[in-house]
């Protein structure tokens, strides 16, 4: 008897999941909880290997609460909701109509847990919860969390310099919190720096503390030149404007002691920078006393690494490693900087310089003591004369694919790295042996998307947490124990189990991965989701169809993997469902495919771009029965600017979803100007390339269905951008063609359910509309 009810239940199941693949409705993919599951999120691999913290909630809602591995099945840690602690009520309208501004979405968000941090001996956490610090004890059982902090102000950044001291941020320096092991309810605190005033627009950052916890390297940033980008909220009794300030800052570095015995701290001196210059990264070598950093200067086009042996002693030298430059713009992916843990001479770095981001090795050379006729040695510290200046540079990876990330296996000459050579559409890891160049494939138990990769050493053993996922099963965590000398083979471990088994047995209908070609004789990699009947249909009927464009520009969205864009990966499905093909292409200027696809749009922001999806569109026409005259396009932040440009500048297109877009670029190098001066210089200077590129500039062409859709708390693309453009259209007189909704309470990636069904709604009708 209970072998048929459970026969039966089971089919009933099979029957839902079945159903449900075939009526998705838009409220169903933008529900909270979500139908996906909620992914956990903020994970820790403790330094030992041997633990895991992650922030998730079974039920799929927030707040988070922490939960732990050692092994086996998660346990919950801290419960959010239970150690919550209100500073202070904070005020509501007594009115009891209208729009209520702390509603339970907010309020559940206040009491999330967040920041977790191991003790370097994997005995105890930090956490933060309520803008204050929380210590938990991992080998007492029971325990409760102990707030050691209790400040009006705002704790942030915390993390361990040694088993019995914290770094923290507050209004923006910072402090070392020194715990008193017998009783944690002692504690000294010490300022560390004094250089911030926010009054004074005069910022911290990069902040890097050397492994024994007693130096600490920080860049210093006077934004006071910049200009204020003004957000107006409407949603309380009186409108208010927060501001952010956006441009260019002058930076320096600074060294501290932790332990606040030296009044002033040391500044580093480097050579002069061209042009606008930032600091991409700071790290301290494996000594404790010599810095690695990364500066781009050459307004975006040069790299260089600088090492600072023995820094603020007399014996003070800087080297500079290596030097690049890119005529259009450097890679984001080679801030990749690994200094080697075991061996101060070395650094471990990524370069784009052959056309594809891979790895290097520099090798400093060592200055041998030079006695003097007395037989008293010259340099300061005897045991180290420090570098001769010369540098030795060593490429360890080639090929076209990328590297996309990296560390190294202490007490070893191996290092581990991801990269795209099997698949770009795919991330492995390898381990790679730097003296003999072998290089080892860690074992998988299935392709797919492995990210977000920690690294623990500990006792000549190697452990990598990372995210895994494939095209149709969410992110979930995994453990792995690399050790390529081992006998036998160690597979990933899975840790979580977020995925809902209705998600799990929901048929999705699997994207075809394809390649297409360009007229200028390049490849795109795209997917392309088609309709259930599509077989049966084939060469009897036409289809509509839809093109995702994704944003950032610089983005991969070919993958076989789970991601941001989860929400729109279920609404094509929907869309195939009710009959619709769906396109979404890497583009020119997407990530993943080497230096000269990331950098084809350069100078023309809907160049290169704008025609990989022009060439898209009639490979579509010509190889899925594609009806020519019902094409519409959707995407958000860069993704709706290219459905603006395609709108407004081509015919192939009948309609076009423009989310969060930018209209005018000369707007979001105000918001933006590292992202916007990479590829398109300044405003300024390059009048014409700003024209060009913006979508405004077409907009007296619009003579197609054009839906407009943007966040007025958008700090990134302001709204702004839309607004700008909306005016124009009524003064061309466009009204016909285009409508358009702002989202009060959304900024650019939006948080509320309701948003994200409201906008999609609208998007779905739309095409409904036009399309059918």
């Amino acid at each position: 008897m209970k072998s048929i009810l459970f026969n039966l239940l089971f089919l009933l199941l099979v029957f839902q999941s079945l159903a449900f693949s075939q009526n998705l409705s838009v409220k169903q993919i933008m529900a909270d909880p979500s139908i996906a599951g909620m992914r956990a999120e903020s994970e820790k691999l403790s330094p030992d290997g041997q633990k895991v913290i992650f922030s998730w909630n079974s039920e799929g809602k927030e707040p988070r609460n922490l939960y732990i591995w050692t092994g086996g099945e998660p346990n919950i840690l801290v419960n959010a909701e239970q150690n919550y602690e209100q500073k202070e009520e904070k005020p509501e309208s007594k009115l009891n109509y209208g729009l209520i501004v702390r509603d339970d979405f907010v309020k559940s968000r206040e009491k999330n847990l967040f920041g977790v941090e191991f003790s370097p001996d994997s005995k105890r956490i930090l956490f933060l919860q309520n803008s204050d610090i929380y210590i938990f004890d991992l080998g007492i059982k029971d325990l409760m969390p102990r707030r050691i902090t209790r400040t009006q102000g705002s704790e942030n950044s915390a993390r361990w310099l040694t088993n019995e001291s914290i770094l923290y941020s507050s209004n923006g320096n910072y402090f070392v919190l020194n715990l008193f092991v017998l009783n944690l309810k002692e504690t000294s605190i010490i300022q560390v720096t004094k250089e911030a005033n926010p009054a004074a627009y005069i910022g911290i950052g990069n902040v890097a503390a050397s492994k024994d916890g007693k130096m600490l390297a920080y860049v210093v940033s006077d934004t006071s030149k910049q200009r204020a980008l003004f957000v107006p909220n409407y949603l309380d009794e009186f409108t208010t404007a927060p501001t952010f300030r956006r441009g260019w800052s002058e930076q320096k570095i600074l060294v501290s002691q932790t332990d606040g015995s030296r009044e002033k701290p040391f500044e580093i001196n480097l050579p002069k920078a061209e042009g606008v210059s930032f600091f991409r990264v700071v790290k301290w070598s494996a000594d404790n006393k010599s810095l690695i950093i990364d500066r781009n200067d050459k307004d975006t086009k040069r790299r260089q690494i600088f090492y600072i042996k023995d820094v603020g002693s007399k014996a003070e030298q800087i080297i500079r490693v290596t030097e690049e430059t890119d005529e259009k713009w450097i890679a984001p992916l080679s801030t990749i900087i690994e200094p080697n843990p075991n061996d101060d001479s070395q650094i471990l770095f990524a370069s784009e310089k052959d056309g594809f981001n891979h790895l290097y090795l520099a090798s400093l050379e060592r200055r041998k003591s030079e006695p003097n006729p007395n037989g008293v040695i010259r340099q300061e510290n005897p045991t180290d004369a420090g570098f001769s200046g010369k540098v030795e540079i060593k490429q360890l990876t080639s090929g076209k694919f990328e590297v996309d990330w990296t560390k190294w296996r202490e007490n070893t000459n191996e290092i581990v790295f991801s990269s795209t050579e099997k698949s770009t559409a795919e991330r492995e890891f390898y381990t790679l042996n730097i003296e003999s160049g072998k290089k080892i494939s860690v074992p998988i138990s299935e392709n797919g998307i492995k990210n977000d990769a920690q690294i623990a050493n500990m006792n000549n053993s190697t452990f990598i947490l990372f995210k895994g996922s494939k095209w149709n099963k969410p992110t979930e965590l995994y453990i792995q124990r690399v050790c390529p000398e081992c006998r036998g083979l160690n597979f990933p471990t899975q840790i979580t189990k977020t995925t809902p088994e209705s998600f799990i047995n929901t048929k999705w209908n699997e994207p075809k991965f394809v390649d297409i070609p360009t007229k200028d004789g390049k490849l795109i990699k795209s997917k392309v989701y088609l309709p259930s009947n599509f077989g049966e249909n084939f060469g009897k009927r036409i289809f509509p169809m839809v093109i995702f464009v994704h944003g950032a520009g610089y983005l991969q969205n070919t993958i076989n993997g789970w991601n941001n864009y989860h929400r729109e990966f279920m609404f094509n499905q929907m869309l195939t469902q009710k009959g619709y093909i769906v396109l979404d292409i890497d583009f020119r200027g997407s990530a993943g495919y080497g230096r000269d696809w990331r950098t084809d749009v350069y100078d023309f922001l809907g160049g290169k771009d704008y025609e990989d999806h022009l060439d898209a569109i009639d490979y579509a026409v010509k190889n899925y029965s594609v009806n020519p005259k019902k094409i519409g396009v959707y995407g958000g932040s860069y993704g709706g600017f290219m459905a603006e440009m395609l709108a407004f500048r081509t015919d192939k297109i009948t309609c076009a979803a423009a989310l969060r877009p930018v209209a005018d670029w000369k707007n979001y190098y105000a918001s933006s100007p590292v992202y916007t001066a990479q590829r398109l210089g300044f405003p300024d200077k390059n009048i014409e390339g700003y024209k060009r590129s913006s979508p405004i500039s077409y907009a007296e062409k619009l003579d197609k269905p054009l839906l407009i859709l943007h966040g007025l708390v958008d700090d990134n693309v302001h709204a702004q951008d839309s607004m700008q453009l909306i005016e124009k259209l009524i003064r061309l007189e466009k009204t016909k063609h285009f409508e358009s909704q702002f989202y009060p309470t959304e900024n650019h990636g939006f948080q509320r359910s309701t948003s994200w069904i409201d906008e999609y709604e609208r998007i779905l009708n739309f095409f409904e509309k036009h399309l059918k």
